[in-house]
């Protein structure tokens, strides 16, 4: 059975949101770049893990719309608004844009980039 981008998509939002970070970490490919906005490029699954623990063990939680999607053979993409939010209210806003490859039977991440900033249609609100 082949797994789906948007399946595996919906499920960085969930491994997140509770704190899983070898969940989301394994969504992407070994050689993956995570790129956000004020900070240099991340690359390779491990430090991608990193980053993404780091983020988690802060506390704050996110919430990821799906305005745009896209897949031709191997190759998918997703567009949208993401919000982050801490017991303080939202901490921040922005746009994402997530190049999934397939490999084999199985979507990964390739390249995840994030744009702070006001984000396009109407912002998802993080819990």
């Amino acid at each position: 059975m082949r797994s789906s981008p948007l399946a595996q998509k919906r499920s960085w939002e969930l491994s997140f949101n509770r704190g899983d970070s070898a969940a989301v970490a394994a969504l992407y490919a070994p050689n993956a770049e995570l790129v956000m906005s004020g900070s240099a490029p991340i690359r390779g699954r491990e430090a991608i893990r990193a980053a993404i623990d780091t983020m988690a063990r802060s506390g704050v939680k996110v919430r990821i719309g799906t305005d745009r999607i896209a897949a031709v053979g191997d190759l998918a993409y997703f567009y949208g608004p993401y919000g982050v939010s801490s017991k303080q209210g939202i901490v921040e806003r922005g746009t994402y844009l997530e190049v999934w490859h397939r490999y084999g039977s199985q979507w990964l991440i390739d390249l995840d980039v994030n744009a702070t900033g006001a984000p396009i249609g109407s912002p998802p609100t993080p819990r």
